[in-house]
């Protein structure tokens, strides 16, 4: 069953769901809620002839430096939004702005707004789902498929949307996301790095 935004409301209202930083108004939809785009924007390097196994995780990836993060700041020193530009068929990983918390009774799905299709952008690419148990940013991997360059803007793009749907069991507090050493990702605060 999915949520309704009825049923999201209350379910935000008794911190069931938790958004840090809270939604605004223009965030909620008929059955789903927007999330806007963080500061955060990391590029995997073309390091030619190199090749790596994700067999065990992103560890090896990260140790060896084959990314580049760029954190944006809202405002340059001259007053202007700051923005990403995101060149046709390249590939970046993005945090939303928001953090979200899922309780053990619900399961959340990340997908792309159609505005965003539209041009070309795709938020996932096979990892839509955001687990019971779940808390933290959600790494968006952005791909412009489209012709054009396409500015992202911190705060003011709202790329994704994020759907929730109610388990048939509420899951056991030793079966959520977080509780294995497999589970890298909880509270993450770089898309390829974690602090486990």
């Amino acid at each position: 069953m999915i949520l309704s935004q009825p049923d999201l409301r209350v379910a935000v209202d008794r911190r069931d769901i938790v958004f840090d930083p809270a939604l605004e108004e223009s965030q909620w939809g008929e059955a789903s809620v927007d999330l806007r785009l963080g500061f955060s924007f990391t590029r995997l390097k073309d390091i030619q002839g190199m090749k790596v196994s994700v067999a065990d995780g992103l560890a090896g990836v990260a140790a060896a430096g084959f990314w580049d993060t760029m954190e944006l700041d809202e405002l340059n020193r001259l007053g202007k939004r700051e923005t990403y530009s995101l060149e046709p068929g390249e590939f970046v990983l993005c945090l939303t702005h928001e953090s979200v918390t899922v309780p053990r009774s619900l399961i959340a799905r990340v997908e792309g707004r159609s505005t965003y299709a539209r041009m070309g952008l795709s938020m996932h690419q096979t990892a839509p789902w955001i687990q019971p148990g779940w808390s933290g940013r959600i790494v968006l991997e952005i791909v412009n498929n489209g012709p054009l360059t396409l500015e992202l803007t911190p705060l003011l793009d709202r790329p994704c949307q994020l759907t929730f749907f109610r388990l048939t069991t509420e899951l056991p507090a030793d079966l959520a996301y977080g509780q294995r050493d497999t589970d890298r990702y909880k509270d993450q605060r770089h898309p390829l790095k974690h602090d486990r």
